[in-house]
This record gives structure tokens, C-alpha cells and sequence, in this order.
């Protein structure tokens, strides 16, 4: 990122540079990666093959989603009232990435090696990822910067707000495991991103309570971009 700020740096006139230093920009960043990762098992529900084209990646991560400026709509459930109480799962655990607790009146609507999606019960399978939590392995370099520090078992992670009641807000945070972005490739640290719906009314201590039951099971993958 430095690199881009100094190529950017040196596009503009002399005359006309300012002794302002350019923004941080990797909350945005994050923010992007978790739109793409959205959009990826949107596509993939879809029925598509579930790759993004490298022109829209590239967008994402060069210019960043500002805080509040989602595709998806605003939610009808996500008002402002009584939080959703946080229970003990007591399920099937799913492949991939297993659960220590759940939203009370929640339920695993897909698991597989490299994500795990959560719903309220009842709630048709497939759609949109509107109102509902999503888990996600996560092989880019850990972000040097968020919106809130916080801790997950031990672990570095940030908490990145969205604006608008109807928005996801993300948690990342680093685990002990390692993953392969291609096969041939050198593993890499596995980082773990879990999206919220603001309908749960959680404030950042509860996602980070949610987020420490969350364990890596052996095989489970993360995504690149």
C-alpha cells in the first residue's frame, strides 16, 4: 500500500502537492474484501461459477468501500430493540469451522471447508446474504488497522462498523493455522472473518464472545482477493 501512495504521490504536479499525508486506507480495504467475499457466494448460491472478475477484485482492493455504501438492502428485521441473546450450540457441528455458540433462534444454513453460513431458523436456503452471519477463512495479509482493536482467544483482531442499520459489520481476527492460496503455493497465515448483521444488536463484545467459539477444524480453507 505504501507503494501505490507513493506512486500516486508522484502523479501529481509539483505545484500542486500538499504536505498532507494520504488517508489510511486499509479499513476500506477490509471492507472491500468483505463485499467480494459477499458477492463470490452470492454468485456461487447462483448457481455461477463463483470467480470474480480480476477488473471488479482489483477495484475493491485499489479504492475500497467506504463505511455504508453496500449493495444489499436494508434489512426490515434491523431496527433498533432487544439484542439477540447468544446460547450454547448444541447441533451437529458443521465441516470446516465449528461452533461453540449460536444466536438463540439461529441455525446453520451451509457449511463446507471454506465458509460457514448462519440464518434465522426457518429461513429459505440460498438468496442473498441479508440478515445473516457469515464465516470465512481468509488468507490475505492480516489488515495492520481497523475501526476497533479486540482480542479472539488470545488472538490479534479488528472490528471494522458499517453505517446504516441494515449492513454487515466485520470481525477478523489471526488463528494458529496456515492455508495454501493455490495449490504449489506456500502457506500463508489463516485469518478468520465472520460478517454480522446489525438486526442482531450486538455490541462489539458480544461479537467478539460469538467469535471465540468459532474453531478452525483441520482442512478448512481460506479465500485469496
Amino acid at each position: 500500500m505504501n507503494d501505490v501512495r507513493s506512486l500516486l504521490s508522484e502523479a501529481v504536479p509539483p505545484d500542486l502537492r500538499t504536505s498532507y499525508p494520504w488517508p489510511d486506507a486499509e479499513p476500506d480495504i477490509v471492507r472491500g474484501r468483505a463485499l467480494l467475499m459477499r458477492r463470490r457466494r452470492r454468485i456461487a448460491l447462483a448457481g455461477g461459477t463463483g470467480v470474480v472478475a480480476a477488473g471488479v477484485a482489483g477495484a475493491l482492493l485499489l479504492t475500497g468501500v467506504p463505511a455504508g455504501h453496500s449493495h444489499e438492502a436494508a434489512s426490515p428485521a434491523a431496527s433498533v430493540g432487544r439484542s439477540v441473546a447468544l446460547v450454547a450450540y448444541e447441533g451437529a457441528q458443521p465441516k470446516g469451522y465449528t461452533l461453540r455458540t449460536i444466536p438463540q433462534g439461529w441455525e446453520v444454513a451451509s457449511a463446507d471447508d471454506l465458509s460457514l453460513i448462519l440464518h434465522r431458523a426457518g429461513t429459505p436456503t440460498g438468496g442473498t446474504y441479508e440478515d445473516k452471519i457469515v464465516v470465512q477463512g481468509d488468507l490475505n495479509p492480516f489488515p495492520k488497522s481497523g475501526d476497533q482493536a479486540v482480542e479472539v482467544n488470545g488472538h490479534r483482531g479488528w472490528f471494522f462498523g458499517h453505517k446504516g442499520p441494515g449492513y454487515s459489520v466485520t470481525l477478523i481476527f489471526q488463528t494458529d493455522q496456515r492455508g495454501r492460496p493455490a495449490p504449489g503455493l506456500s502457506e500463508v497465515p489463516l485469518n478468520v472473518m465472520v460478517q454480522l448483521p446489525h438486526s442482531l444488536n450486538w455490541n462489539v463484545t458480544t461479537m467478539v464472545k460469538f467469535a471465540s467459539g468459532i474453531t478452525v477444524a483441520k482442512g478448512a480453507r481460506g479465500a485469496v482477493g
